[in-house]
């Protein structure tokens, strides 16, 4: 689920690479990271519904809930 949820991520946005979200996830940090999805949900400098939904979706695939 972890695998699936970075996938989704990284297609998404192609930050994996810079996102705290990998660094918390590297250093074993499940519950940190799973919340730094909520930060990417922004377009254009506004937050964005389907963007907090999507993130929420991602957290908990990331969680295995």
């Amino acid at each position: 689920c972890e695998f699936d949820a970075l996938v989704s991520f990284h297609y998404n946005t192609g930050a994996i690479a810079r996102a705290t979200l990998t660094a918390r996830h590297k250093a074993g940090d499940r519950d940190g990271a799973a919340r730094e999805f909520a930060r990417w949900n922004r377009a254009g400098g506004r937050v964005m519904r389907g963007l907090v939904r999507r993130r929420a979706a991602e957290a908990a695939l990331y969680l295995g809930r």
